[in-house]
């Protein structure tokens, strides 16, 4: 199979938009250029400079990317959270104009599921990556306005804690009583059950699905999504560049005594349980130990109560330090900073990328038991449950315990953390590529050199 394809992206974001799925099709972007093919990004833009769906190019280091401005000011009913027929068709004009092959969606918030049955039917190969739980559920990570987690989405509880997030945009709160069909609809859960129904029709439509993790198959497979049209294929990172930087930067920094620094990396998001740790952290109680918290402090569909405490707290505790987003290209130095890296998170994870970016680095890791984080440890460590406040505040004793042990027989810095080494990014972009091809060479509407084919046959023919 030739080289050199036209491949089109689709997310929410592009980087340096802050996020795990732009730091990864960041990262595939650059491999798939290294490999000889073209991209071509399609994102949105939040900046409120341009007209509502007004489209613009913006450099962005070779990838021809293409910015549709979206601020979700029209949004009446839920089914507009999954619907969303002006996105479809200006992202079908973008993938026309842009002349690309094949499509890969990454994250269509904004742009609504019905993005894949559009392209679909305008001729274009699909693949989807399915980074988290937005298909099934509109907040994303099966995480209940209530603080409870679901297994799998149901109607009447879907209702409830939607009701309670956009209330504006269900019937029982003045929203278009209408489904993603333009269908009529009496009730909250019935609104739910046709948003569920849609985004699993929608999802269908796709070529392939993939996903980084068994553990997130598994979810969609208990929402009613076969689970052999779900591939699994783990997403990548630069671990040896990454590993580099963060061993010279090490070099540099003066010897930091008893002190332990822990770090939590990532949106503070009451998914990812920073706060909880911060509460073990304190419990804990052991001198020098701090706990560092590196990430955006966004509000949770419009609640700012769980990023609120994390701040009151620190404000208290000089062992608790809130230092805010990060920009991507700062990871080597906020990883040099850490003698370990923490994952507490309550949600299913569907990769956990920054306990691999801490293993790249050669650190230890603390992590819960949800979703595919324990993959990441390596013999003798176990994940820890989400909930056991006792469990995690004995494993930072002995986290404190350790890492001066090791510093102590000289072998903290640059020392290589158990387990085995997280897959780099060029062994992701070529599975991700073989996927890419494989669809490329099949069906006489896919593939330049296969029209023609049939075009010069059907000439024959006719003669």
């Amino acid at each position: 199979m030739k080289r050199g394809r036209s491949i089109g992206i689709v997310a929410q974001g592009w980087f340096p938009d802050p996020g795990g799925v732009e730091s990864h099709t960041r990262d595939l972007a650059r491999e798939l250029q290294r490999r000889g093919h073209r991209v071509h990004a399609l994102a949105l833009d939040y900046s409120g400079e341009c007209a509502p769906y007004e489209l613009r190019r913006v450099p962005a280091d070779g990838v021809e990317l293409t910015r549709l401005a979206y601020l979700y000011h029209d949004h009446r009913a839920l089914a507009d959270v999954v619907r969303n027929a002006r996105a479809e068709e200006l992202a079908v004009r973008w993938a026309r104009e842009a002349g690309v092959e094949l499509v890969h969606v990454h994250h269509p918030t904004g742009f609504g599921l019905g993005l894949l049955p559009a392209l679909k039917a305008a001729g274009l190969p699909v693949v989807m990556t399915l980074h988290d739980y937005w298909a099934l559920c509109p907040r994303g990570q099966m995480l209940r306005a209530d603080g409870g987690l679901c297994a799998a989405p149901e109607p009447e509880t879907c209702a409830r804690c939607l009701a309670a997030t956009w209330p504006q945009l269900l019937p029982s709160g003045g929203g278009e009583a209408r489904g993603p069909r333009g269908e009529a609809l009496a009730t909250d859960a019935e609104a739910a059950a046709a948003r569920t129904a849609y985004a699993l029709e929608a999802l269908s439509a796709a070529d392939r699905l993939l996903t980084p993790s068994r553990a997130a198959r598994a979810v969609f497979a208990r929402a009613g999504l076969p689970a052999e049209r779900v591939t699994v294929v783990e997403n990548g990172i630069d671990v040896s560049g990454l590993a580099a930087e963060v061993a010279r930067l090490r070099a540099l920094e003066p010897e930091r005594g008893d002190e332990v620094r822990l770090g939590v990396l990532g949106s503070v998001l009451p998914s990812k349980g920073a706060l909880e740790l911060a509460e073990a952290v304190r419990e804990a109680d052991v001198p020098g130990l701090t706990l560092e918290v590196h990430g955006s402090l966004p509000s949770y569909h419009g609640d700012t109560r769980y990023v609120d405490a994390l701040r009151a707290l620190a404000a208290e505790d000089p062992r608790v330090r809130v230092h805010g987003p990060y920009a991507h290209d700062r990871l080597p130095a906020v990883l040099a900073g850490l003698d370990a890296v923490a994952a507490p998170s309550r949600w299913a994870e569907v990769y956990g990328l920054t306990v691999r970016e801490a293993r790249a680095a050669g650190l230890p890791v603390l992590v819960g038991d949800a979703g595919d984080l324990p993959s990441v440890l390596g013999p003798g460590e176990e994940p820890l449950a989400a909930d056991d406040r006792a469990a995690w505040v004995a494993a930072l004793r002995r986290l404190a315990a350790d890492v001066r042990a090791a510093r102590a027989a000289g072998t903290a810095r640059g020392r290589s953390a158990p387990g085995a080494a997280p897959r780099g990014a060029e062994e992701m972009a070529q599975e991700i590529e073989a996927v890419y091809l494989a669809l490329l060479g099949r069906g006489p509407e896919t593939g330049p050199w296969k029209r023609l084919f049939r075009r010069a046959l059907g000439y024959l023919g006719a003669r």
